[in-house]
């Protein structure tokens, strides 16, 4: 195989894509655990207590019924969709991106929820980039309202002022993308990649303000909901953060999320958790119990769920065309007298 048909071939992209975001996990989880021990960590998970694990799991559900109501604002213009078709598509694609590596899972998303509903891909690509940009500037802004409050660091100067260009750069393009006709008009290019650049830009639709604005005012609700999540885990490991604090905390755990990791955001999770918690006067043990904690009951609750009912949904489809089929009659042989 040559070198150019395996830059080329999508399957070997994300093979590849996927073997880096899984060294990329597994060299910060060695920087997570440099310091402390898993005999240490264990420990603290030991003390767990329950009721907090069920508080924050309660509070987890109702940020994602609140990012259901969102995603499905934001993809009206394209085609109104009820609320559990919007539900299942998103908890689906919140499951594979926590089983695929590299947060591969949006894609995943794309695809099932263009499948199922008869929605251009590229414009379902379209509403989830206006999403996860509205998610990174409600975050952005959670780690500058928290940097209010702690230790000057060189690393949280870095990430706020890196991850407010990031997000704000994307806004406007994705600002601009949508306001651009011209780019649909390119007659230059091949016709499929024209019918991709409509679809995205349909998909942008979410940036109306009328859309814009309430989308904007439900990531605020998701983000107070998730972060009460946070803190009941915190909670149940005897580990007590005040909201400033937790403003912090949210920050930076949720913009290790943009780096290309493990499935689940092994590793990187850990170690932004235990980075944080460490300049919030707590132990790096506690933080790796912490981000662990949240990846089992929190990211592990959304991937049962998701991956359950894809898998049934797949077995009823099988089941359904199984029944579908004719059933061939066997031919009797007349004989002629």
């Amino acid at each position: 195989m040559t070198h150019s048909s395996l830059s080329t071939n999508p399957k070997h992209k994300t093979w590849l894509r996927g073997l880096l975001g899984v060294s990329i996990g597994m060299f910060f989880f060695w920087l997570a655990l440099r310091q402390t021990s898993w005999t240490e960590v264990l420990n603290i998970l030991r003390e767990i207590q329950p009721s907090w694990i069920l508080t924050a799991i309660a509070f987890y559900m109702v940020s994602l019924a609140v990012r259901v109501i969102r995603w499905r604002r934001l993809m009206w213009e394209m085609k109104p969709l009820s609320y559990p078709s919007v539900g299942l598509a998103l908890l689906v694609g919140y499951a594979m991106n926590n089983l695929l590596p590299a947060r591969l899972g949006e894609l995943f998303r794309a695809d099932f929820a263009g499948r199922r509903h008869g929605i251009s891909r590229s414009a379902v690509i379209g509403s989830i980039a206006v999403e996860r940009t509205i998610d990174g500037l409600v975050v952005v802004l959670s780690l500058v309202l928290g940097r209010l409050f702690i230790q000057n660091h060189a690393l949280l100067n870095s990430l706020t002022v890196g991850g407010f260009i990031l997000f704000a750069s994307i806004f406007l393009m994705l600002l601009g993308i949508s306001s651009n006709s011209r780019l649909s008009q390119l007659v230059w290019l091949p016709g499929p990649i024209i019918n991709r650049i409509r679809g995205f830009q349909s998909g942008l639709s979410g940036l109306k303000p009328s859309l814009l604005i309430p989308a904007v005012i439900a990531s605020l609700i998701v983000w107070v909901f998730e972060g009460l999540a946070h803190w009941s885990i915190l909670q149940s490991l005897g580990v007590a953060l005040n909201w400033q604090q937790m403003l912090s905390l949210i920050g930076v755990v949720n913009l290790s999320t943009l780096i290309p990791s493990a499935p689940g955001f092994a590793g990187t999770y850990q170690y932004a958790y235990a980075f944080t918690l460490v300049l919030l006067g707590h132990t790096r043990a506690q933080g790796v119990a912490a981000a662990t904690t949240a990846q089992i009951f929190l990211l592990g609750s959304t991937t049962l769920f998701g991956l359950g009912t894809y898998t049934l949904l797949n077995a009823m489809r099988v089941f359904s065309s199984d029944r579908k089929q004719p059933e061939t009659k066997p031919t009797k042989n007349v004989t002629k007298v």
